[in-house]
């Protein structure tokens, strides 16, 4: 364990794990290719370059397998309905690569599934029909080629040290956690009165970051909802975990944001022991999630989500006067609190963590 922390710091593991795995697809199928005596073997190592060697998880590859296996399929077919129909004469060639062009690509416009897939048909059309010899026998001898292709690099990815997105998922949420309190430390605990404008910027670095980050996630929810093996995916829910992280975001950035607008109620909230003893339970139940994620393992674990009466009643005794405007900050900040307390309860339930109320 300690052997791969270490080589973790000079060279990504897994990224390495994934490169051997790419090279023993291509030589099993370049083996393979000359075993069987496929009349075009590169067409097998090709294909499982192009498939396997940017697409780091099962899920994605699994998905770039399907797509290319139909969009092969799809070109061949039209290709060999071309060669029975209309022969393989000039004039017919150039109308089917011409309409064949025209009606993939039109494909690979509608929708972001179907790119790879209205792609792969023109260029197989393309092969064929452009070939010393285009025949029928060779359009299915393209057809197997890229289909065994396919199917070692499906093979490959699947069984032999296999990466699943659904890990890297876990891994996402627990950093997108992690910039939230940051973030929540950041914006709502730091003295105010000594803001400028570098911390501002830092404060937007952060919050884009976190944009970043929940992207990220709905990728690899993505990949992880393909892989056909392994742990089961819920993507409820991931849905219902994405949703509160966003709402974490928003309650804490129009937290800061009325913070910041209430200039004569400052001096309150920055004294006051209530809101200082939220900042520490929130931050804590925020610490308890991320650990419960990483670890896999909520035994033990439990948070305690604060009260706001306190706070509320604290507010309300003020003798401060107050405009309108600082008012209605006020009242803002509170209702963000209660809804990111809401948030934490949400995740704390999706992750069987229990919640402890305080009063």
């Amino acid at each position: 364990m300690l052997y791969f922390k270490t080589l973790n710091k000079f060279i990504d593991v897994e990224r390495l794990s994934h490169s051997i795995k790419t090279a023993l697809a291509c030589v099993i199928g370049l083996t393979l290719a000359r075993v069987i005596g496929l009349p075009a073997d590169q067409w097998v190592v090709i294909t499982i370059i192009v498939v396997m060697c940017a697409q780091l998880y099962v899920g994605s590859v699994v998905q770039k397998a399907y797509l290319r296996f139909l969009g092969t399929m799809i070109g061949c077919l039209f290709a060999i309905i071309t060669i029975l129909t209309v022969g393989d004469s000039h004039t017919a060639v150039v109308f089917i690569i011409a309409l064949s062009s025209f009606i993939f690509s039109y494909l690979a416009t509608s929708q972001e599934s179907m790119t790879y897939a209205g792609t792969l048909g023109a260029v197989t059309t393309a092969i064929i029909m452009l070939g010393q010899q285009p025949t029928v026998i060779f359009a299915l001898e393209r057809f197997l080629e890229i289909a065994i292709g396919l199917l070692i690099a499906t093979l490959i990815s699947q069984f032999i040290l296999p990466i699943h997105a659904r890990t890297h998922l876990r891994r996402a949420q627990a950093a997108t956690l992690t910039q939230l309190r940051d973030f929540y430390v950041k914006a709502l605990t730091s003295n105010k009165e000594s803001s400028t404008s570098t911390e501002e910027f830092d404060y937007h670095d952060l919050d884009e970051a976190i944009v970043k980050s929940l992207l990220k996630q709905r990728q690899l929810a993505k990949e992880s909802k393909r892989e056909p093996l392994g742990s089961a995916f819920n993507p409820d829910d991931f849905m219902e975990s994405l949703l509160s992280e966003r709402e974490i975001l928003r309650s804490i950035t129009f937290m800061h944001t009325a913070l910041l607008r209430m200039k004569t109620m400052q001096t309150i909230f920055k004294k006051s022991s209530n809101l200082q003893k939220f900042n520490e339970t929130i931050l804590k139940a925020l610490d308890v999630i991320i650990r419960v994620i990483e670890t896999e393992n909520p035994m033990n674990e439990h948070i305690h989500v604060p009260s706001l009466s306190q706070l509320k009643d604290e507010i309300q005794q003020s003798t401060h006067p107050v405009s309108r405007d600082e008012l209605f900050y006020s009242n803002g900040f509170l209702f963000s609190a209660e809804f990111l307390i809401e948030s934490l309860i949400k995740l704390a339930k999706i992750y069987h963590i229990p919640v402890y109320q305080e009063v």
